[in-house]
């Protein structure tokens, strides 16, 4: 086992293969078990997949909070019972859109709102994942909503009653709501026929590396993880020594300290090597993770 590799690798994940199978495929390259994700790419979706190993793991909870981008091609015209283009037609309805009132609508798609997740969708309810319950025809009433939220959505292209946008949204974002939205508020109706993740956190598409060509040079070690919301504190050396041994370290002692909104804390010592990353608990700085 190669136990001494951590970090995080941006693989660009293909269509039809799970987040499962991704960890599977970098655990069995690199001998490693320690392996996982950050956050469940759906298998019909291509693009970025962030893919924690080593110690990195511990981060995982950590990195599921970040923004997300995506590309998108929807079309007019015809439902799916997934509404993707791998499901069954259920509806077709011809109708000409109107641009003007397809780009307003567009651009007034942005803040918070309320999203009902897909029945095809990869979250979890009672323990068991939507889209397993739904390809064995099963059903589930009153499936929870999410707040999302939309920082922006930009038409690229609208042509053959197709639309191609880019949109930048919040963790737990369902596209494929966004699509019949946008198709209702339109009066018609669509489905999501190409779904391509752009970007998730620091992690974009063009710096993300297919499975088949990553190397251990692609692994970005752990003191270059950004964490959302974190801030860093410089240990002097009696106050990382307190530390390493578990001793009482407080915030008033540490010079230029500066609150984390999520009590997450990169900790390093005074030549800027990362140390650790941790938090405060009852007033004492405590380790998270011991790089």
């Amino acid at each position: 086992m190669n136990e001494q590799l951590s970090g995080i690798i941006n693989v660009l994940k293909p269509s039809g293969m799970t987040s499962h199978d991704v960890v599977y495929k970098i655990r069995k390259k690199f001998n490693i078990q320690k392996v996982g994700h950050t956050g469940t790419l759906d298998q019909n979706v291509s693009g970025v997949l962030p893919i924690v190993i080593g110690k990195a793991t511990k981060l995982s909870q950590m990195l599921t909070d970040k923004d997300k981008s995506y590309r998108c091609i929807m079309s007019f015209g015809k439902r799916t019972d997934t509404s993707d283009s791998y499901g069954q037609v259920i509806d077709s309805l011809d109708k000409d859109i109107d641009y003007d009132e397809l780009r307003s609508v567009c651009e007034k798609y942005i803040g918070v709102m309320e999203q009902t997740p897909s029945m095809y969708s990869a979250i979890k309810v009672n323990g068991r994942k939507l889209y397993d319950m739904a390809r064995k025809g099963q059903t589930i009433d009153n499936i929870p909503i999410r707040t999302v939220v939309i920082n922006q959505l930009k038409i690229l292209k609208y042509e053959n009653n197709s639309l191609t946008f880019d949109i930048d949204c919040s963790k737990g974002t369902y596209i494929r709501s966004v699509v019949e939205d946008i198709a209702e508020k339109l009066a018609a109706i669509a489905y999501m026929n190409i779904l391509i993740r752009t970007k998730s956190g620091q992690f974009t598409i063009d710096d993300s590396v297919p499975i088949e060509d990553i190397e251990e040079k692609d692994i970005l070690p752990i003191d270059k993880i950004e964490i959302k919301g974190s801030r860093n504190i410089v240990l002097d050396e009696y106050q990382l020594k307190r530390y390493k041994n578990g001793l009482r370290v407080t915030k008033e002692y540490i010079k230029n300290f500066t609150e984390s909104e999520k009590n997450i804390y990169k900790i390093y010592d005074e030549d800027e090597n990362l140390i650790s990353i941790g938090n405060f608990v009852d007033d004492k700085l405590k380790n998270m993770l011991m790089i």
